[in-house]
């Protein structure tokens, strides 16, 4: 398989995306530095890997105008290759979110038809490798805390988020703990 990926930089600082055959692999949000994220690329993905920005100027586009306050159509193929059938239908639950607003872990295991299922969705979305196009920072506790993020910065990178696609923090009392 031939994988490709870019760097490109954002408001917020050096994003990456890595693309097989079949479309996005993996979306890597923001870092300050450019060089730490295409080591962090080319660990990830070592074989077969060149930069290849022209290839993923449509996603790279959407994704800085996301950066910059906007809201872009992520219409761009993904790749689930490896996931579970589990992890693939909480991402797909997940993706439906709106820009700009929030739902919980209950809700997603509503979503997919699993009641009990709140912790292991909370685990899939930690594993979601295209964050922003499958808005994992949306989903929150039920007791209105954030709950967990694993990109870089945590759950400063969630609220970051969050307060990007004005929603105001107070009124869900969205609190780091």
């Amino acid at each position: 398989m031939e994988i490709s990926y870019t760097c490109f930089e954002t408001p917020w600082g050096w994003c990456g995306l890595v693309r097989g055959s079949a479309g996005l692999l993996r979306i890597f949000l923001p870092e300050p530095d450019r060089a730490l994220l295409e080591d962090k690329i080319r660990t990830g993905y070592p074989l077969f890997s060149e930069d290849a920005p022209a290839e993923l100027a449509q996603e790279r586009e959407a994704l800085q105008s996301y950066f910059s306050g906007g809201n872009p159509a992520f219409s761009f193929p993904l790749d689930f290759a490896g996931a579970t059938p589990f992890q693939k239908a909480v991402w797909k639950a997940v993706r439906k979110i709106p820009y700009g607003q929030v739902r919980t872990y209950q809700w997603v295991s509503k979503q997919i038809k699993n009641l009990h299922s709140m912790r292991a969705a909370g685990n899939a979305l930690g594993r979601n490798p295209f964050p922003v196009v499958i808005p994992c920072h949306r989903v929150i506790r039920e007791d209105g805390l954030l709950g967990g993020f694993s990109a870089p910065m945590g759950l400063q990178m969630k609220a970051a988020l969050l307060e990007l696609e004005g929603i105001t923090l107070e009124p869900y009392q969205l609190k780091f703990a």
